[in-house]
């Protein structure tokens, strides 16, 4: 998959870019709809619109995202996984993106459930950590290619 994945990427003309530009595509919808969830959970945006209703219209966005960036950025990871794999800043990403994951799943379900009516607090919680893991996915993200400039060699 390793060979696959180079070839790919070095012989198809503007492939790195487009698969760049999908990923970049894919977090703005993931993004979009994360931040619209979480601040109106946070009470901060989007009143006018029950949690339930904005949950519902948003959450499909939010998950259809996923297998968009999964599948965009695949072929980098498997065409130089050492690149990625020894890089902390990737590590970070990932760490980032399993927090945020399991807190958009808990609000997800709670909603779902109905059990969020009754646990006020505690959503708001989990809502703005999972607004901070999500941005701090995007960030890490972003910053993998400049890890040379975070981590001089000592």
């Amino acid at each position: 998959m390793t060979e696959l994945s180079i070839k790919l990427l070095s012989s198809v003309p503007g492939l790195p870019p487009i698969l760049q530009t999908i990923h970049l595509l894919g977090l703005a919808m993931l993004m979009a709809s994360a931040i619209m969830i979480n601040l109106r959970l946070l009470n901060l945006a989007g009143r006018r619109q029950s949690p339930q209703e904005m949950m519902q219209r948003l959450f499909p966005w939010l998950f259809c995202a996923l297998p968009v960036m999964l599948f965009s950025g695949l072929p980098f990871l498997l065409a130089r996984p050492q690149r990625y794999l020894n890089n902390p800043v990737f590590l970070y990403k990932a760490g980032f993106l399993c927090l945020a994951l399991l807190l958009t799943v808990v609000l997800w379900r709670s909603y779902r459930n109905g059990t969020a009516q009754h646990q006020h607090w505690p959503i708001k919680l989990a809502a703005l950590l999972a607004l901070m893991a999500w941005l701090m996915t995007a960030m890490s993200g972003r910053w993998i290619a400049y890890a040379d400039y975070l981590f001089w060699p000592g």
